[in-house]
């Protein structure tokens, strides 16, 4: 339904899952940004700068819907998160970073498509829509690395960097928030599904690139008890 229509508790719950959608968003084009020095190819940068811009647009969305629902400045409302954006240190690095920020707002985008906010639904819309061919360019660059034995425990090491970022990112499974936004239609399945969904979309990169899911530990992450079997 449109905003209007919306009680003040799915509001108010709407409200934090647009700061978390604003700083995903903002996260991914800043490093976008920061990745294009490791970037030499003018039509890969080109494809990449893409990407920025398509980011920024949605930012536009992300704001005018929050203002819609009572949010007054997004900027400070996510600027504690933003302050703790990490980044890619090279180009393989970025290759993984993005690899799986793609497919980590993907899947939280999926969860939004029937959302009791059309607005909300719109913008997830606009994630799925993305093309990504830089991302899979990316990705395919990171295979090779990976071929040869001797570079996966780098390759491990980044790999395990981002995937406790991106799980980090996606939302606290489990907490009242997380609960009432699933009861109240907000989403169609609760962060810890997606979460599951997430990891096990990722097997088939792990496997062509001999890789091994981390434990939670090691990924500095905490998982509730219906997750304590994904990772380790």
């Amino acid at each position: 339904m449109p905003v209007q229509e919306l009680d003040e508790e799915t509001k108010s719950l709407l409200r934090k899952i647009v700061e978390r959608q604003a700083y995903r968003q903002m996260m991914l084009e800043k490093i976008r940004g920061h990745g294009l020095k490791f970037v030499p190819d003018i039509d890969a940068q080109i494809l990449l700068a893409q990407d920025i811009v398509h980011s920024l647009k949605l930012m536009q969305q992300i704001e005018l819907l929050y203002t819609q629902i009572g949010g007054a400045d997004l900027v400070m409302a996510t600027r504690d998160m933003m302050e703790r954006i990490p980044y890619p240190a090279s180009r393989l690095e970025l290759a993984i970073c993005l690899a799986l920020c793609d497919r980590a707002e993907r899947v939280a985008a999926e969860s939004y498509v029937d959302s009791s906010s059309h607005e909300f639904a719109a913008i997830a819309l606009s994630i799925l829509a993305m093309d990504r061919t830089s991302t899979r360019q990316g990705e395919e660059l990171f295979k090779g690395f990976c071929s040869e034995a001797g570079n996966r425990h780098a390759a491990q090491q980044m790999f395990q960097r981002w995937l406790g970022i991106t799980i980090t990112a996606m939302g606290r499974p489990g907490t009242p928030g997380d609960e009432r936004a699933f009861a109240l239609k907000i989403r169609k399945q609760k962060c810890a599904d997606s979460v599951r969904q997430y990891v096990e979309e990722l097997k088939p990169l792990m496997k062509s690139c001999h890789l091994v899911l981390p434990s939670a530990a090691a990924m500095g992450v905490e998982l509730p008890k219906e997750l304590a079997g994904l990772a380790g």
